[in-house]
């Protein structure tokens, strides 16, 4: 049995490594695609760009983790149907949970793996990937001028541009210049322009062109002037030091860069914090905008004393002993036009300063909660990517023996689908924990929730020879994907 383990296991591991592998690559490709253009032609060396690759590279392996046991699991598994191996090993007795409990236990390790790698090395890795980049965009300001987003790339500058092509080229320019003290208002609106950053990186020239410049002007008879220009050249003053890589303080308590025991002494605190505030507020809340302006009034002779209580009102005599309520309607009736006219514009005053206290308390509030829930969300995502390594593989493992087919090409396929609908189900209800709406630990957890009834019902009813695919149905599939294969070559080809 111990052969048959090694067996299995090998023919497991080979296809998980190149799988892994793959997996990493394509994540990578992605996170390339992203940044090529603000890196590449920036004169930014070799080694820097491969340094933050590198770090990438490494907070995408929890990804590729379960993407790659899942791939490795039905191919492992396709191969061994396909050879009729594995209908061999049902002849001699051998139950399907024998066959796969050596897989379950690689993949038990690789999913405490995951783990340890994404609370204890990912942060690091995220540190140090940001502090990069951060020291990028300080080098080369033009990588942080983003399509419709506010920068400043210089002190006191701020661009706006519509349009941003790979060549630095820039079109919708709106600058505001904030550097002359004695013209604090200076904008700059420009049809199309460009960028370019001097060898020494101690200056950015904007070339601007078809623009008008308004500028308002202190101390002269015409406050404010305009002009319009064809062609304009400004030059920034930058720091010239050179890449900074020590700036990781800027970022080390991010919620990407905390383990999760960081993680829940980091969210106590603000929990803390939260419910203080909270009390403050409410605090604050009725004593200066509920039962301001509605004090009970104790009249003892010429004396008239105020406290912020609230209603019914008492009016006690001479005798203190003595007291007499009055409603608050009754009050209103004691009063002539004039003065219920000062009530009821006092009562809408105090109702919209505390509308307007209720909006900001409540933005501010769901800032902290949403800011909270960022910490959460990162605290599960490190156990919710290190079950699905488990979870994946339980899935592949089944799927394998009923495909029974090795190759890249049909595992790829259902493996992307799989993962596709476990990556879409994680990410809408992510987004719905980022919005207040789903608890997080429901949130994060829904998918594996989702896909784990699936992965035990494929398991029994295989291993009880329930579900089962013939080798003429599966040529068929195959052969309806070389079908269109092959009509697709011969359109291009005919074109």
């Amino acid at each position: 049995m111990k052969r048959l383990h090694l067996y299995v296991l090998k023919a497991f591991i080979g296809p998980w490594i190149i799988t892994f592998l793959l997996c990493v690559f394509i994540l990578l490709m992605q996170f390339l695609w992203r940044y090529i253009d603000d890196l590449v032609g920036k004169g930014l060396e070799f080694s820097i760009i491969m340094e933050l690759m590198f770090y990438a590279s490494f907070s995408l392996v929890p990804l590729a983790l379960p993407l790659a046991g899942l791939l490795a699991s039905i191919m492992a598994m396709g191969k061994l149907g396909e050879t009729n191996e594995l209908f061999a090993m049902k002849a001699g007795g051998v139950s399907l949970y024998r066959i796969m409990s050596p897989l379950i236990v690689f993949n038990i390790i690789i999913s405490f793996a995951a783990f340890f790698f994404s609370n204890n090395l990912m942060p690091y890795t995220n540190l140090k990937m940001r502090s990069l980049l951060f020291g990028i965009q300080q080098q080369r300001p033009e990588v942080i001028i983003q399509n419709g987003i506010f920068v400043e790339p210089a002190d006191d500058i701020c661009i706006k541009v519509d349009n941003k092509s790979h060549n630095n080229d820039l079109n919708g320019i709106l600058i505001y210049d904030h550097r002359n003290s004695s013209t604090p208002n200076n904008v700059t609106m420009a049809t199309s322009g460009n960028i370019l950053i001097t060898e020494d990186n101690s200056m950015m020239i904007l070339e601007l062109h078809d623009g008008t410049r308004h500028e308002d002007v202190k101390g002269s008879k015409y406050q404010h002037q305009s002009s319009k220009f064809e062609r304009q050249v400004t030059y920034l003053e930058l720091d010239a030091t050179g890449l900074d890589k020590n700036n990781e303080e800027f970022f080390k308590g991010g919620y990407e860069m905390l383990d999760n025991k960081q993680l829940s002494f980091t969210m106590d605190s603000l929990n803390n914090s939260l419910t203080n505030r909270e009390q403050e507020i409410c605090s604050n809340f009725k004593r200066f905008q509920i039962f301001k302006g509605m004090n009970e009034v104790y009249a003892s002779g010429n004396e008239i004393r105020q406290w912020a209580k609230c209603p019914p009102l008492r009016i006690t005599a001479e005798d203190e002993s003595v007291a007499t309520k009055i409603q608050i309607d009754t009050l209103l009736s004691m009063m002539d036009k004039k003065q219920k006219q000062q009530v009821y514009e006092f009562a809408v005053n105090y109702s919209r300063s505390a509308s307007t206290y209720v909006g900001i308390v409540t933005d501010e509030i769901c800032g902290t909660r949403r800011w909270i829930v960022r910490h959460e969300i990162e605290w599960f995502r490190k156990y919710a990517l290190s079950v699905a390594c488990l979870l994946f593989c339980l899935i592949g493992i089944p799927l394998g023996s009923i495909i029974r087919k090795g190759g890249f090409g049909l595992s790829m396929v259902v493996s992307i689908f799989i993962f596709l609908l476990y990556y879409i189900v994680s990410t809408t209800f992510e987004s719905t924990v980022k919005e207040l709406v789903t608890p997080a630990y429901l949130g994060m957890s829904i998918s594996t929730l989702l896909l784990l009834p699936i992965g035990i019902y494929l398991v029994v009813a295989v291993a009880n020879d329930n579900l089962r695919i013939s080798p003429q149905v599966m040529n068929k599939i195959v052969n309806i994907f070389k079908s269109r294969k092959k009509r697709k070559e011969l359109e291009n080809n005919s074109l």
